[in-house]
């Protein structure tokens, strides 16, 4: 029988191995240990790889998830946009619009799909509205007013169903601001005026007068937008991802076809050992393709380039050092 006074041996708590994950850490700036992680963990890579393609995209995800559909009409060269606003609620002449159970129509029967057009000097901004429930479709009457109209450049295309708003930098063929939407999220407005002059009513400035209209169609831009918002993130990360995810498929055979010389030491590695070194090594391209998306901005041009050129650069670095064939 054991000795009350024998002393009970604790089992030893296991340490954790730090030297692991600062060796995991270390692949981000080394190549060789990339290699290796590749080679050793290459089924562990195919997760690396899809965490580095979510990484590079986070920041169209997440800025893009909570843009307001007023920010790109809401800046420096919105100019023609306030004063065409602002004289068409001022016009008592310009048919005025409502929205009944989220569709929008004219208050009174129109002729012709101009609606209003304000013009200053070289400055022009049309409005049109579109009955689209007659079977032609919005894009369709966009296109007509352009092909026979070529001098409109800055308008608010207004339909049953949804809107768009292009305006351009005066004197240039160059876009500077645009939203569209639909009315799924804005409630019923029996004048579409009166919406306008909401808070402005007891102003006298006349510069505060066109920011109160200014501020409303703002309002309203924002929750048209909210119905498309979820449709433009969807397609911008789909993009962004196709793009990502095809160039790292992309460098994959390139890889393994430089490891096939002749005299190659690697010619011995197999296909998934390769994979697993390519794959392993998108994760600091990715890092850095999300920074500079936060500091550069998320566009589409932008996000599309940051990648590729960060990924392209690594594996031509990877490859000139660890996987080429050495020169003799």
């Amino acid at each position: 029988m054991a000795s009350k006074n024998a002393k009970v041996l604790k089992p030893k708590k296991k340490k954790f191995n730090f030297n692991k994950v600062f060796f995991y850490l270390k692949s981000l700036i080394n190549n060789g240990v990339v290699k290796e992680i590749g080679i050793k963990h290459w089924i562990s890579s195919i997760f690396v790889m899809l965490l580095s393609l979510f990484i590079s995209v986070m920041p169209t995800l997440t800025t893009e998830a909570t843009r307001n559909g007023s920010s790109s009409i809401n800046n420096q060269y919105n100019d023609v946009l306030v004063e065409a606003i602002y004289n068409y609620v001022e016009d008592e002449t310009a048919p005025d619009l409502k929205i009944v159970d989220h569709k929008l129509s004219t208050v009174e029967p129109v002729s012709n799909s101009l609606i209003y057009n304000y013009q200053r000097s070289n400055l022009r901004f049309d409005i049109y509205y579109f009955d689209t429930d007659t079977g032609v479709s919005f894009t369709d009457q966009i296109n007509s007013v352009l092909e026979n109209n070529p001098n409109v450049s800055n308008a608010m295309f207004l339909g049953s169903d949804q809107y768009s708003i292009s305006i351009y930098q005066q004197g240039s063929t160059q876009m500077v601001g645009n939203t569209a939407g639909r009315y799924g999220h804005i409630e019923d407005i029996a004048s579409f005026k009166s919406y306008l002059k909401q808070n402005a009513t007891s102003l006298e400035d006349i510069n505060e007068i066109k920011q109160a209209y200014m501020t409303n169609f703002f309002t309203f831009a924002d929750q048209g937008y909210l119905d498309i918002r979820g449709q433009q993130v969807g397609m911008m990360v789909g993009i962004i991802l196709g793009i990502n995810g095809g160039i790292t498929l992309l460098i994959l055979p390139i890889l393994f076809l430089m490891s096939r010389g002749k005299n190659n030491p690697n010619r011995i590695l197999k296909f998934y050992q390769v994979m697993g070194i390519t794959f392993h090594a998108t994760l600091t391209p990715a890092i850095i393709t999300m920074i500079l998306g936060y500091i550069m901005g998320s566009s589409l041009q932008i996000m599309s380039m940051i990648y590729v050129m960060c990924y392209g650069f690594r594996a031509m670095w990877l490859t000139m050092k660890y996987l080429r064939t050495p020169i003799q």
